[in-house]
């Protein structure tokens, strides 16, 4: 007993209606004109670059502003030690002289 498979005119017009309604679907959102899937998602591309592009000019925002806060604080503390180097040399200087006026009077002595 032999089995056969035919294929018939119904089967070829089944797999032809397929086709045809899966090209249906993926063209109708063009006819509709409405956005495909590739502008959905070009539009979801941009606008992660916009948004990475906005979070990256704040963060350089942000850190311009610690360059900023850090250059005040440096300059502070250069002027402080400046002064206080200044304080010292001045007082090192009077207490040469001290000793210097020492010694010139023990000199005048002899």
């Amino acid at each position: 007993m032999k089995t056969e498979t035919r294929v018939t005119h119904s089967g070829r017009g089944f797999a032809a209606g397929g086709l045809l309604a899966a090209l249906f679907v993926c063209l109708a959102p063009a006819w509709a004109g409405e956005p495909g899937a590739a502008e959905r998602f070009g539009k979801s591309v941009d606008k992660a670059a916009d948004s990475t592009g906005k979070a990256v000019k704040k963060a350089g925002e942000k850190v311009g502003q610690g360059v900023d806060t850090a250059g005040k604080a440096v300059t502070k503390a250069a002027k402080k030690t400046g002064d206080a180097v200044g304080h010292a040399v001045e007082k090192t200087g009077e207490a040469i002289e001290n000793v210097g006026g020492k010694v010139k009077s023990s000199s005048d002595k002899k």
